[in-house]
């Protein structure tokens, strides 16, 4: 008899069956590795930058401002640019500065004139032209530590303002992830007269003219958020909330002077006003926490900390952890 080599064609497809099912078994694990590995760079990301803002702090005795008046009503850089030289981006912060060379850089607030600096002056996210210079690789290369690796949004502003405007080129923009916690709506609120979409208040870590220390968190440093993720438009159009979307690291504050009563726009920093993972209708200065991570998002605490909330936590919980000195001292079970 000849002895038969190989395999017949039912053994061949039964191993196929087989390789199938274990990959099919193997893929989502792979998948659950990957996005760990993307949710602790996530985290190692608020770390960077909370102790950013604590150099910050140490070195200017507050943590920055989330906007001044003296600049008048232009689309100006906010904490991005500050804290720029306390997490090893002093290049970029230097090569931001050299813009405004040979350029006269006052500015005239209600009659007022004020020498301004660079971050006074510049609008990259408006203009083009110089020394504005938004086309620059300064301002379109990705900046790692304000991207989360999770979001679906990439390296760049997706969701920021469209082309329409030549001069706008804030989609091709490095991505800002990270939100300031611009305090609880229920607390402290001013309402602008400007309009509903300029009012702010003054319960947080960051707002208008704001110069909040360590001192000023009584609720406690490990009970009140800094950062927040704003890293993701699942479940909504992108720039569906106009400039509530998610705006580059290039435009942080935009003032109505007066603006103790006229109000302002901020995009680096945010009031606490709905959950985690909201996507329905929200004005300008409220745009929600969000995360492509599975259940949540990640948060900085002022103390340094990071830690992983659930879109389920009660939005009064979370406003509670957004407030500064409102006596109540909270923390997750």
């Amino acid at each position: 008899m000849r002895k038969r080599l190989g395999f017949t064609l039912v053994e061949l497809l039964v191993v196929i069956a087989i390789i199938g099912i274990l990959v099919g078994l193997l893929l989502p694990a792979v998948q659950a590795a990957r996005e760990a590995a993307r949710r602790m760079q996530c985290t190692n990301n608020l770390k960077q930058l909370a102790l950013a803002f604590h150099n910050h702090h140490d070195t200017f005795r507050s943590f920055p401002t989330g906007g001044q008046e003296k600049t008048g009503s232009l689309y100006c850089i906010g904490w991005p640019g500050k804290v720029f030289p306390f997490f090893e981006q002093g290049n970029l912060r230097n090569r931001i500065d050299s813009m405004t060379a040979g350029f006269n850089t006052n500015v005239t607030v209600n009659g007022v004139t004020t020498q301004a600096t660079a971050l006074d002056f510049i609008m990259p996210w408006r203009l083009t032209a110089a020394p504005h210079n938004g086309a620059d690789p300064v301002f379109e290369k990705p900046i790692p530590s304000f991207i989360c690796p999770s979001s679906e949004l990439g390296t760049q502003s997706p969701d920021a303002w469209n082309t329409a405007t030549p001069a706008i080129r804030a989609v091709f923009q490095g991505a800002l992830h990270y939100r300031v916690n611009g305090g609880a709506s229920t607390v402290a609120l001013v309402q602008g007269t400007q309009g509903r979409h300029q009012w702010y208040n003054k319960s947080g870590v960051m707002f208008p003219e704001s110069k909040t220390t360590f001192g000023t968190i009584t609720d406690g440093s490990s009970s009140t958020i800094l950062l927040g993720e704003t890293s993701s438009a699942i479940g909504r159009g992108l720039f569906s909330r106009n400039w509530g979307s998610i705006q580059p690291w290039t435009w942080g504050y935009y003032a109505y002077p007066p603006s103790a009563t006229k109000g302002w726009l901020f995009l680096d920093h945010k009031i606490v006003t709905y959950p985690i993972g909201y996507t329905g209708a929200f004005f300008t200065n409220e745009t929600p926490f969000t995360s492509n991570h599975t259940g949540g998002a990640n948060f900085a605490m002022c103390d340094g900390s990071v830690q992983f909330m659930s879109k389920s936590i009660p939005l009064l919980l979370l406003q509670n952890f957004a407030t500064v000195s409102d006596g109540q001292v909270v923390a997750l079970e």
